[in-house]
């Protein structure tokens, strides 16, 4: 049956760490080389309502994935140097594990891994032409297990990892996520199960680069006003560089639920910079 459910939102680490001391203790080990960083920070006040708009925005996405009663949720994310370094980095990655399960600070997961449909994924992508990489041992990181504390706190249904490479160059092209979200549309449409996806990452922001610290809102707006006009199949026409220079080469991640969800506008979207690093965006398509 087609997807019932697609969903994007960011996992920046600082969404899920307590205001205050644990917060500002975080960015000063992870931004110290920032331009800014000598500049002044959120308040605590201002980390309070960052906290409380993203988890207003992650209510009402987790209200929609409800709603839809999946059967499993595919987690489509980028790994970060935890299970592929430059001996191996591929750039697409279907997780084919039992089961999978992580920590992030004080908070652990442990999901059952819906392998069958990865086996699924990947033998529709070699009849279409799309070679995926594989494998059985990966650990969950940052990248899915922020959203998924607040989106599926309970693991009541199983999740598939997939990774794509927004981290290592080079890197897949807008064009190409895009047809590997297609795929995963083709395959959800030929299953009696009931599927959503997720895509995790961004938007904008400089993770190990000199521009560390900056935010290109006027981007982020762009992108999330192309989506809520259901005119997503027209960011597969946009450079790799033209994100790059914004900051989103994680919104690729984005890309691959684009690929599922067509021309179906966005049903729920929101948006907020942290003010340090990180332009937060959330995105809910209803599909059924």
């Amino acid at each position: 049956m087609p997807l019932v459910s697609a969903l994007a939102a960011s996992h920046a680490p600082n969404i899920l760490l307590e205001p205050g001391s644990e917060w500002e203790e975080f960015m000063r080990l992870h931004y110290r080389m920032a331009p800014q960083a000598g500049a002044s920070k959120p308040t605590l006040e201002a980390q309070q309502k960052l906290r409380k708009d993203a988890e207003k925005a992650y209510a009402a996405l987790r209200s929609d994935l409800e709603a839809a009663k999946p059967d499993v949720l595919i987690v489509v994310a980028n790994d970060q140097f935890v299970n592929f370094f430059f001996n191996n980095i591929p750039t697409f990655f279907v997780t084919l594990a039992d089961e999978v399960k992580g920590q992030f600070t004080r908070h652990k997961f442990r999901y059952r891994n819906h392998k069958e449909l990865g086996r699924a994924i990947l033998r529709t992508g070699l009849e279409k032409g799309i070679d995926l990489s594989f494998g059985e041992h990966v650990e969950l990181q940052h990248t899915q297990v922020v959203p998924l504390y607040f989106l599926l706190p309970e693991p009541k249904i199983p999740i598939l990892p997939i990774y794509v490479n927004t981290w290592v160059d080079p890197i897949p092209t807008p064009r190409r996520c895009y047809r590997v979200g297609e795929l995963i549309r083709d395959v959800a449409s030929a299953s009696n199960e009931r599927i959503a996806i997720l895509a995790t990452g961004g938007l904008s922001h400089f993770p190990g680069s000199p521009r560390i610290g900056e935010i290109d809102t006027h981007f982020d707006h762009e992108l999330l006003e192309i989506i809520r006009d259901g005119k997503g199949r027209t960011l597969a026409d946009y450079s790799l560089e033209r994100l790059l220079q914004a900051g989103d080469s994680e919104f690729l991640n984005w890309m691959v639920v684009l690929g599922t969800v067509g021309d179906t506008k966005a049903a729920t979207t929101f948006y907020m910079p942290d003010h340090v690093a990180t332009g937060w965006g959330f995105v809910s398509w209803k599909l059924t």
